[in-house]
């Protein structure tokens, strides 16, 4: 079994905490990038002397070659943990646990993640598959639970956990302080980063949480369960920049993803001298010509900020909180951001120069006819931007979620809950355009997120090799995304015409005409953008022959999937 060699520990000392006799827990969650919650919990078990291995649980049909990997080995795991961040992949993982029941799994099943933490006792109630649930950030609640499966222990002194107790009642122990962030290990590192055009990159994160206190999300509510709340902690910037210079020189590393939920601290003045401190860490480090991508709110953007953060730290995407330009949506989802605000923010990007992308939640449980609209002339305006669209999903813990289960808005269940819009019209046209919509947003490989990659590879040739740089290739991408973004546009404004003016016409007619329309310019500018990238990649190729080609960057340059919640 592998060790962690991103640590601390290997970093410095070249040593690994872990060692070939040592019991192993097993970490199964989505892999599409480095995973850093998973990353961060191997890390802290090799520390204590486990050894932690990581198995990629991307898709459904993923599920029995997780569960025969987890069982060929002897012995088995101490421990399987599951990641359960993301509630759309809640099933999955719960069938894993099904599975390795079923196949005679003797170990402990523990789980754990934002949906699991709020979702803790129907899990523990539903599903006696799972021995234990870890609430909040786990890196000390797993290590406790680990030391305590091996020494035969009952769980009860763990903090942070939620288990049966022998009469099969949920328990819940109080929840540990939220730690300092400096004291954790530097994410397990193993494997073979991502690249794009040849220059490797990895994720990381100088924060955790969110200062601000969107409804939608559940984000804030997930640091508001830490006694005393910390909604929103910084690391030290020499930690910061003494993992960046360790990946940089020791990995080669010259793209760092922030996977912050926002990589800006309130009140401009801070961030400035937060970004200026890093850039200065960095250069006393050694470290080169990098790369950055980050989040941001349209709050956060001053020229002065996005300046300093494109000159000294290389930023070369901004995936930027939009989620709706309609004053109604931003009252909804309590966004704290105006409207003049959103445009201000792409204005002084664009004037910088900086690549932005964005997404939008034009379905709302309140969205009407003249807030979609004012969405749509904004998403028109601004269609040289890649951009997204999708409705706000109900996610556990979250504000809108306790608002609409109060108001009686709510079907199904804590696995997944739907509801309708307030105005029938409006749930109508969510209805066609989810059907018509599908391909270009959210399947796999969706159109919509592939044309940010392409224009991640655009930035990166742009940034690292302006000897090849041809300015068209901007001007190309820009134009694709604009007529991908102005038919996303023109193709919704048809469905609101249908819907408002022919409701009892046959939909299904409907739906296949302007789903064979959609299709065909997805075919034409997926063609576009599939010639512009290899011709970028020949000619970074041509001068550096070490250069691949842009691997999978689902969460780094081209975003991380169809509507990313950026606080």
């Amino acid at each position: 079994m592998g060790t962690a060699t991103g640590s601390r520990s290997s970093a410095r000392d070249r040593s690994h905490s872990g060692s070939s006799a040592a019991p192993w827990v097993a970490l199964v969650g989505p892999e599409e990038e480095e995973n850093l919650s998973l990353r961060y919990l191997a890390a802290v078990l090799t520390r204590a002397g486990f050894q932690a291995e990581i198995l990629q649980f991307n898709r459904p049909d993923e599920l029995g070659a997780v569960v025969t990997a987890l069982l060929s080995v002897r012995p088995p795991p101490l421990l399987v943990g599951l990641s359960l961040a993301f509630q759309w992949r809640a099933k999955d993982c719960l069938a894993l646990a099904v599975a390795l029941r079923e196949r005679s799994y003797q170990g402990h099943i523990t789980a754990g993640g934002h949906f699991g933490t709020f979702a803790c006792r129907e899990l523990l109630a539903d599903f006696p598959e799972l021995d234990s649930v870890c609430r909040y950030e786990a890196e000390a609640t797993l290590v406790a639970l680990a030391r305590a499966v091996a020494a035969g222990e009952s769980p009860a002194g763990v903090e942070g956990l939620g288990f049966r107790d022998a009469r099969g009642a949920v328990v819940l122990t109080d929840l540990p302080q939220p730690q300092e962030l400096a004291a954790l290990p530097w994410p397990d590192r193993r494997g073979v980063p991502t690249s794009c055009l040849g220059h490797t990159m990895v994720p990381l994160v100088g924060s955790r949480g969110c200062y601000a206190r969107c409804v939608f999300c559940c984000i804030a509510a997930w640091h508001a369960l830490a006694r005393p709340a910390r909604p929103f902690r910084t690391r030290p910037i020499a930690d910061v920049a003494d993992e960046m210079a360790w990946l940089h020189h020791e990995r080669g590393v010259d793209i760092f993803v922030f996977h912050d939920d926002n990589f800006f601290i309130p009140g401009h003045r801070q961030s400035l001298e937060r970004i200026e401190a890093l850039a200065d860490a960095l250069a006393a480090r050694g470290v080169g010509r990098i790369g950055t991508v980050v989040k941001a709110r349209p709050t956060d953007v001053s020229p002065e900020i996005f300046r300093a953060a494109r000159d000294r730290l290389g930023c070369i995407r901004v995936f930027l909180g939009i989620e709706t330009d309609a004053a109604q949506g931003l009252r909804t989802l309590q966004r704290g951001v105006r409207q003049e605000q959103n445009h201000a923010a792409l204005g002084i990007l664009d004037d910088l120069g900086i690549y932005v992308c964005f997404n939008m939640l034009i379905f709302d449980p309140d969205t009407t006819l003249g807030s979609l609209a004012t969405n749509l002339e904004f998403m028109e305006v601004h269609a040289d931007h890649p951009w997204n669209f999708g409705r706000v999903e109900l996610y556990a813990g979250t504000p809108l979620l306790a608002r609409m289960q109060a108001e009686g808005r709510c079907t199904g269940d804590y696995l997944g809950w739907d509801y309708r819009l307030a105005s029938p019209q409006m749930q109508r046209v969510f209805e066609l355009a989810t059907r018509c919509f599908f391909p270009r947003n959210f399947a796999a490989g969706a159109l919509a997120n592939r044309l940010q990659g392409t224009r991640f590879d655009v930035e990166v040739c742009r940034h690292f090799h302006s000897e090849v740089f041809r300015t068209a290739w901007l001007e190309e991408t820009q134009a694709l995304s604009r007529r991908l973004g102005r038919d996303s546009v023109a193709c919704l404004r048809e469905i609101v015409g249908f819907v408002q003016a022919r409701h009892g016409a046959n939909a299904r007619e409907f739906v296949a005409d302007l789903s064979r329309r959609l299709r065909r310019i997805e075919r034409e500018v997926a063609v576009g953008a599939r010639d512009l990238e290899e011709r970028i990649q020949a000619a970074v190729g041509a001068r550096c022959r070490h250069a691949r080609p842009r691997e999978n960057i689902v969460g780094a340059g081209c975003g991380a999937g169809a509507v990313e919640v950026v606080q």
